[in-house]
């Protein structure tokens, strides 16, 4: 009786042992990773708590501006938004771009989405209902990831908006993107102009005749090109070769055409780059927006 007792125990004893080893694995896992696991559920609990507005200046926000900036600059940003929406909106254009949950899920994973997806909600409830006026109204408000030193006066385009001054951005020259040098065959170069403008006839070897700046504005941005016959854009000559800002120079060096650009976006407004260096130092959100914006007003505003 004792010995089948024991054998009985014994047999006990190795089952839980097999049963603890199976399992093991998977209790390591819910045990290490169990809050990301339940961040799905976290996330779709705190999304039903916001109204419409807010999810859409968050998902807005996350389009714009890369989410490891520092708080300050974020909360710039989310005003930025929150204001050209009330601008698409009086004035019957397109909204900003967004993403969508899922794309944000997707690129950051559950658990860095619920972080970031925090973020931007504090950030839009702590500057809640703020908007950037000029004369008592919400206005359009541009900004670029870094621009080539210093931003550009729009009042060298046209006057409708007053509020977009030339800036110094001195770290934008530390910024990875902040410079961009490429040389082009000529064959391909005049290919890409005869792309563009495939009702002008470009010349074979002269660099020069084929295209060279005419113009640039006081933050050394192209505002014109010379091109056989005509002039075009800066913007143009930019999107003809796909370039990341309208400040650059083109030179003809060792039977190559070189291309050099400075800065990323258009240059117009705030300097992404720029703001998170200023909130790094201390700046408040409504500091740095009222340093890219010149004469505004933030406030209340509701249409």
């Amino acid at each position: 009786m004792s010995y089948n007792t024991n054998m009985i125990e014994k047999i006990k004893t190795t089952l839980s042992l097999i049963v603890i080893i199976i399992c093991l694995p998977y209790l390591v896992t819910f045990v290490v990773q169990g809050d990301f696991l339940n961040a799905p559920d976290q996330e779709e609990e705190s999304g039903q708590e916001l109204d419409e507005n807010t999810e859409l200046l968050i998902l807005t926000t996350a389009s714009e501006m890369p989410l490891q900036y520092e708080k300050e600059a974020l909360k710039a940003q989310t005003v930025i938004a929150r204001t050209n929406i009330a601008y698409a909106r009086e004035n019957d254009q397109a909204e900003p771009e967004k993403v969508s949950r899922e794309d944000m899920r997707e690129h950051f994973g559950a658990k860095e989405f619920q972080k970031y997806y925090e973020l931007l909600k504090s950030c839009a409830e702590e500057t809640a209902g703020e908007t950037v006026t000029y004369d008592g109204k919400p206005v359009k408000l541009p900004y670029h990831y870094v621009s080539a030193g210093q931003t550009r006066d729009f009042s060298q385009t046209d006057k409708s908006m007053p509020y977009l001054k030339s800036v110094s951005c001195a770290s934008d020259l530390r910024c990875e993107k902040f410079l961009k040098i490429e040389f082009i065959d000529k064959k391909q170069f005049r290919n890409k102009l005869r792309a563009a403008f495939p009702e002008t006839e470009f010349p074979e070897e002269d660099i020069n005749k084929m295209a060279a700046v005419s113009k640039r504005d006081s933050a050394s941005y192209v505002m014109s090109v010379q091109i056989p016959g005509k002039k075009i854009s800066g913007e143009e000559f930019k999107n003809a070769f796909s370039l990341n800002s309208a400040c650059f120079s083109i030179k003809e060096t060792d039977g190559k055409v070189r291309i050099i650009t400075k800065g990323y976006g258009q240059g117009y407004g705030m300097s992404q780059y720029e703001a998170n260096e200023m909130a790094k130092e201390g700046s408040s959100y409504k500091q740095i927006l009222e340093y890219f914006y010149s004469g505004i007003q933030i406030e209340n505003y509701h249409t």
